[in-house]
């Protein structure tokens, strides 16, 4: 008879930064609702992994999920897989943070357990050599791909169908492969077509495995939870009587009874739909989204500040939150266009910042350090401004530009350019969409055509920017609590050729205060007059409350009114302010009267539940129309504030 061993395995995440109203629905939708089934049927082996945030969360909010489903571990119904700390993406970190990631979880785990877990769920299945060493190193005997990664190693057909071994320096790791047809159509078709897939790979030997592995919210989340329970318990029902020909098994129990086939070497992989995603390699991700790459790269600068800090532990444990993984990249799922998640990131990477300074004193000596470094390791140098109250990233090589602000008030932590450009997605085809033609970021400035409008600004129509402002390189001179940046640039009037133009960018950094201030001038010095509406664009994020829907008022004031961050306002202005109820004031200042043009940034968003609408920052440009006759300058001042102290 033949015969196939079943592993099935249910992973439970919600990411750090997650709103609350949605946990507490996929709570009562789903994790409440599998729990009970798994309650049911206690003769039953399966196998779980709960995420580091996750288990975080429900310790803090449903403490009785955790101990039922711990005593269901007691019985034997469930093996528990261990993960990180932070659901991390592990080849992507420093080498470091990989032990520290898997340590931290396991001890947790085990704080509430009572046991070390033998096996590891692996984030978003993202696979490299280098995770081998950390993982064995913490005790882990074996952790679960997908089968695409065997594949990419040269095996074939029904290689997938045993367990493997691999080594890194000595270390080794027994592998598990997710099958991917059988995650295709668990839960999704009938109870019949799913037995029917698994019985064509059984063969009388009965040594081969089956591994579904997939996300608990297919269960009462993406499905309603009364077809999730019917399907669920018709499964396993027919399971029962069927177990003379599908037996399910745990992963270690396989391992111990059947061994693995040999020695494998697998290249770096991940699930099918995230290698389409990310272009075959996962770190693409950072090439493709800057935004990704500077929550990336910020990682790294903190690594090393937090070290040289001697940071405590709590500095640490909020640092490994910042990295979970969800913010980082984008497919059908992946959340880097969600801005709470983005910001939930910024808030934790800025506690731990703040905490380690705070322990080591850090501004004992110096109220401000000014640092120029190649924070994005793209090959040019940024300055780096830091003060008690905030940091400041500066970005010469991008038009001057001014890419990161964290305020650092303890309970209102957040960066305030914190946005997200709007990129081209292959699922925006035949909408008309037209993504940024630059970083959505802050102090950058155009020269627009006199019939440039708002709406063309926000939604990219295609109209020329008379100028190389925007992307120009300036050169850096550190001055001060500040940098200067110059530039010659250049305007193209519609009669063709070129003029030129000096620029210069103070940027100062108060620090006995949140307050940055730019002084911008622009010089004639080509043989021509300039002439046409010179923009100088801030793009700020508002913080979101992740507890309460409704909390109150959240948009900006101009000269008296209260706009809602849904809406555009245009108008002659030197003030605007940005309100959140969970957050200080943010005002932008200048010292003459301006057109002022405000809009939200919008981007398209694919999710499971579709195209959706998602708000990415809030675009603020100062337009004054010039004329400049040779050798005469323009000059403008606008400073930012956060209006410091607690709400």
């Amino acid at each position: 008879m033949k015969k196939i061993n079943f592993i099935f395995t249910i992973h439970f995440h919600q990411p750090t930064g997650q709103l609350e109203w949605v946990l507490e629905r996929i709570y009562n939708n789903c994790y409440r609702l599998l729990l009970d089934i798994f309650k049911q049927f206690t003769d039953m082996k399966i196998t779980v992994h709960v995420s580091g945030p996750l288990l975080l969360e429900m310790i803090d909010k449903y403490p009785e999920w955790i101990e039922e489903l711990a005593k269901l571990g007691d019985h034997g119904t469930i093996e528990f897989l261990a993960g990180s700390y932070g659901e991390a993406i592990l080849p992507i970190l420093p080498e470091d943070d990989r032990v520290k990631q898997v340590k931290a979880y396991i001890e947790i785990f085990e704080k509430y357990f009572g046991y070390r877990p033998r096996g590891l769920w692996l984030p978003e299945r993202v696979w490299e050599p280098n995770i081998v060493r950390p993982l064995v190193e913490n005790g882990i005997e074996y952790v679960l791909l997908d089968d695409s990664t065997l594949y990419r190693s040269g095996r074939l057909g029904d290689d997938a169908l045993y367990a493997w071994t691999t080594e890194d320096s000595g270390h080794r790791l027994n592998l598990l492969f997710i099958d991917t047809n059988l995650r295709y159509i668990l839960p999704w078709r009938s109870h019949e077509e799913v037995f029917n897939y698994m019985l064509s790979r059984a063969d009388t030997l009965g040594n081969r495995y089956l591994l579904w592995g997939s996300d608990a919210e297919k269960f009462g989340e993406w499905r309603e939870s009364s077809w999730a329970r019917w399907w669920l318990i018709e499964f396993f029902n027919k399971l029962r009587q069927r177990r003379h020909e599908i037996e399910l098994i745990h992963p270690s129990e396989y391992i111990e009874k059947y061994g693995v086939r040999g020695l494998i070497y697998p290249p770096p992989g991940s699930y099918d739909k995230m290698l389409e995603w990310s272009g075959g390699f996962f770190r693409n991700f950072l090439i493709k989204y800057r935004e990704s790459n500077n929550l990336h790269k910020k990682m790294i600068y903190l690594n090393k500040k937090l070290k040289k800090l001697n940071a405590p532990e709590e500095a640490w444990k909020y640092y490994y939150l910042a990295q979970c993984n969800d913010a980082y990249w984008h497919g059908l799922f992946g959340g880097i266009y969600l801005t709470h998640l983005r910001q939930a990131l910024y808030e934790e990477y800025i506690k731990a910042e703040r905490i380690a300074e705070e322990h080591a004193g850090y501004y004992d000596e110096s109220n401000i350090y000014v640092k120029k470094i190649d924070f994005d390791y793209d090959g040019d140098k940024e300055v780096i401004i830091e003060t008690k109250n905030i940091n400041v990233y500066i970005k010469p090589g991008d038009g001057g530009t001014i890419f990161e602000v964290d305020y650092k008030e303890e309970g209102f932590e957040h960066n305030i350019i914190n946005t997200m450009t709007r990129y081209w997605e292959t699922y925006l085809e035949g909408t008309g969409f037209q993504p940024d033609w630059y970083r959505r970021v802050s102090a950058r400035e155009h020269l627009w055509a006199p019939h440039i409008s708002i709406n063309d600004w926000i939604n990219n129509t295609p109209f020329v920017d008379r100028s190389d402002f925007a992307l120009s390189r300036y050169q850096a001179i550190i001055r001060g609590n500040g940098v200067v940046l110059r530039k010659i640039a250049r305007v193209y009037p519609y009669e063709g050729g070129f003029i030129e133009v000096f620029i210069e960018k103070i940027i100062r950094v108060d620090y006995s205060k949140p307050r940055i201030i730019v002084d911008f001038t622009m010089k004639n010095i080509g043989d021509k007059p300039v002439d046409g509406l010179l923009g100088i664009e801030y793009t700020l994020a508002p913080r979101f409350n992740r507890v309460r829907k409704e909390s109150g008022f959240i948009g900006y004031i101009v000269e008296g009114y209260e706009i809602p961050i849904s809406s555009s306002w245009k108008g002659i202005t030197r003030e605007i302010r940005i309100k959140s109820p969970v957050f200080p004031d943010i005002s932008l200042r200048t010292d003459r009267e301006s057109e002022l043009w405000v809009s939200p940034l919008n981007m398209p968003t694919r999710t499971e539940k579709g195209i959706l609408q998602n708000f990415e920052g809030l675009g603020i440009m100062f337009v004054d129309k010039i004329f400049l006759e040779v050798d005469k300058s323009f000059s403008k001042n606008i400073i930012l504030s956060i209006e410091g102290g607690s709400l």
